[in-house]
């Protein structure tokens, strides 16, 4: 099923940062939700790899700390990106259910974490 709009415009705010935090003097802003879906491997691929995201083992336990990292990773990767880091994360999952990945309990507690908070698995 396709949404007939996957982009919902909200208010304007003044003194906010991108996410919406404050920052003083930041331009005004308008809250904008875009609607998509992604896959568990997508999912991993964003978490596992994109740069300046480095999730710890306690923060994988945090149902907010997982939603805000996939914020931040969604708005830094690009669509090639995306798809090629799902590849990868794929075959990183593929390797740690076998113990063959250089990290295998991350990956396993990172997997944990995607479905326990996005609701989907491999």
């Amino acid at each position: 099923m396709v949404a007939e709009s996957s982009v919902t415009v909200g208010r304007l705010v003044s003194d906010a940062e991108v996410f919406g935090g404050r920052e003083p003097g930041a331009p005004v802003r308008v809250g904008v939700q875009v609607s998509f879906c992604l896959s568990f491997h997508e999912l991993m691929g964003l978490l596992l790899y994109t740069p300046g995201l480095s999730l710890t083992y306690e923060e994988l336990e945090a149902d907010l700390e997982v939603r805000e990292s996939l914020q931040y990773a969604v708005l830094m990767t690009d669509l090639e990106t995306l798809e090629f880091n799902a590849e990868k994360a794929a075959k990183e999952y593929r390797e740690a259910l076998a113990g063959t990945c250089q990290a295998p309990r991350f990956v396993r507690t990172l997997a944990q974490s995607v479905t326990r908070v996005f609701g989907v698995s491999a």
